[in-house]
């Protein structure tokens, strides 16, 4: 899944007034109701550097999907049902190390030229060529036409798993692309692509798409214009709150108050369930080994008062196989369908205290050697709700005599922190992607071992287990769907019965959406995507939806 997600917005403060102004031209009067732009939030900057190369490491949002089209559309919200698009087959081989995909014959790039099967073969033979652009670290060995519509994909090792991930991918157009020496590094200013939107105007504060009515389905994307004023998160709340913004996806406090009360039979917002926050244990580390001191730690975190207090209620409290819901609701296995986590303060007692953790005379409990379970838990200082819970989780730890101190450091400190296993415990997210392979392959995967400075890049607890690795391979070597849920159910064993990281807050997919101009967004009641206008294929799969409102146009 491609991602560029801002940072939580708790402040709030004055709008921009460059992008005030800018957006307001572009919605003004001078445009007819029906070119109305739909108002997005960008990015958490108040100034725009113009570039749109997907491949490169900070391209514009709407690059991927909006202006360069992915082979498929795939929603985590229904993962089993992709959307075809600039590919209308995909078929693998037995053990799924090649893949054929067919493509559209209806489909031109914005400069005029044919899109074909050499654009195919050169976005994927680049991911091979410049490993930086292959961010999803794909294993492509190589790729050929097979025909005039074909393309054959082989990778290095069965790849079924990643399907949906191959399917994401932006194609670029050969024909551009092939002319820079570096395509992860060139800034691509004038972007030529075969989506649905093209570039419009661009000004370092606002920038604007475009409807490209020559896309193959152009007739289905309503929305003809779209505007991606630039914001700060201390700002876009402020915005969101005077109704200058349609669609953003920012964490907002009192979100009622600030903002749905305004307006409420417009505005309105949705936060399932996304990713997952950890308690994370260094489990290189002996006395992190110990599964009764995990399980002793689990017993006695309240999770909803977590929920309640640190994310204002937003969300439901983790499930004990850390599938966030309702997003993957549907592989949580039987067996564990109805199994909540509890809190019992007399039983985590009971586990540390026969576990050899007395309580000292201060009443923390120490290791059989003497060493005081009190530990400084670091956070980044910006991550306001993550502070917020750590201090509660302080507050209900020390009531079983172990203190996990909240100790807010900048987020360089806390990823260098993580990244090189330099702490007892932390608190880390890992995200829902695809399906549940991914989450749990970020989770428990020993493939994710220290590089030679000792870095990790996912499995920040550095958990090591041949079970787990087997049941993610497993899961990768098959395309049976009946086999992949195997995986996943031995997967939450291992979750709920092992406590490699311990779930203590469901990460939302953040998601507010006015509707007084634009109506279609998902909900609750709809839930057919992922709401977060910075999710490539959610994103487009949205815009598809969308239709005018059919009210008197007035202004909020």
């Amino acid at each position: 899944m491609t991602f560029n997600i801002t940072r939580r917005a708790l402040m709030l403060g004055s709008v921009g007034s460059a992008a005030t102004v800018g957006l307001a031209a572009c919605s003004g009067g001078q445009q007819s109701e029906e070119d109305r732009p739909l108002r997005i939030e960008a990015a958490d900057t108040t100034l725009f550097q113009r570039n749109f190369n997907p491949y490169s490491g900070t391209p514009l949002q709407g690059s991927s999907g909006l202006i360069y089209e992915t082979l498929r559309l795939s929603t985590p919200m229904d993962v089993r049902n992709p959307e075809p698009w600039l590919a209308t087959e995909f078929e693998w081989n037995d053990d799924g190390t090649v893949l054929t995909t067919t493509l559209r014959d209806d489909v031109t790039w914005t400069d005029g030229e044919s899109f074909d099967v050499e654009d195919v073969v050169f976005t994927f033979t680049m991911l091979r060529d410049v490993p930086a652009t292959n961010t999803s670290a794909l294993a492509v060995v190589d790729a050929v036409a097979t025909g005039s519509h074909a393309v054959e994909i082989t990778f290095e090792t069965p790849t079924f798993a990643q399907e949906a991930t191959v399917g994401d991918l932006p194609i670029v157009p050969e024909h551009i692309f092939s002319t820079f020496q570096d395509p992860s590094a060139e800034q691509v200013e004038h972007p030529v692509g075969t989506g649905p939107y093209r570039l419009d105007r661009f000004s370092d504060q606002l920038y604007t798409f475009i409807r490209n009515d020559e896309h193959w389905m152009a007739e289905q994307f309503e929305v003809k214009n779209l505007a991606w004023p630039s914001y700060t998160t201390q700002t876009m709340a402020t915005a969101l709150q005077a109704g200058d913004l349609d669609w953003t996806s920012d964490f907002i406090p009192n979100i009622e108050t600030i903002f749905v009360e305004h307006d409420p039979e417009y505005r309105g917002y949705w936060y399932p369930g996304n990713s997952i926050v950890n308690l994370t244990f260094n489990l290189e580390k002996e006395l992190w080994q110990d599964l009764e001191l995990r399980r002793g730690i689990s017993l006695a975190i309240d999770r909803q008062q977590l929920a309640d207090i640190a994310m204002y209620g937003y969300v439901e409290v983790p499930h004990p196989t850390a599938l966030p819901r309702p997003t993957f609701e549907e592989f949580i296995t039987e067996d564990y369908r109805d199994l909540e986590f509890t809190v019992d303060l007399d039983e985590a007692e009971q586990v540390l205290d026969d576990a050899g953790y007395e309580r000292g005379p201060d009443g923390i409990r120490v290791t059989p050697d003497g060493t005081p379970l009190s530990f400084s838990l670091q956070i980044p200082s910006s991550y306001t709700d993550w502070i917020i819970a750590t201090q509660v989780l302080n507050q209900q730890l020390g009531q079983i005599g172990i203190d996990f101190i909240p100790q807010g450091v900048s987020f360089g400190v806390w990823d260098e922190t993580l990244t090189m296993g330099n702490f007892d415990v932390t608190i880390s997210s890992v995200v829902a992607g695809h399906n549940p392979w991914f989450m749990y392959r970020s989770m428990l995967s020993s493939e994710y071992a220290p590089d030679e400075e000792g870095a990790v890049t996912a499995n920040f607890q550095r958990w090591k287990d041949e079970e787990s690795d087997q049941l993610l391979s497993d899961y990768a070597t098959t395309e049976d769907e009946v086999e992949q849920q195997k995986a996943v159910a031995g997967l939450q064993q291992i979750v709920v019965e092992q406590l490699p990281a311990i779930p203590v807050i469901t990460g939302p997919a953040w998601f507010n959406y006015n509707s007084r101009f634009w109506t279609g967004f998902p909900s609750e009641d709809n839930p057919y995507a992922l709401g977060q206008p910075v999710i490539t294929a959610d994103r487009t799969i949205i815009l598809q939806r969308l239709t005018r409102t059919e009210n008197d146009g007035g202004v909020t």
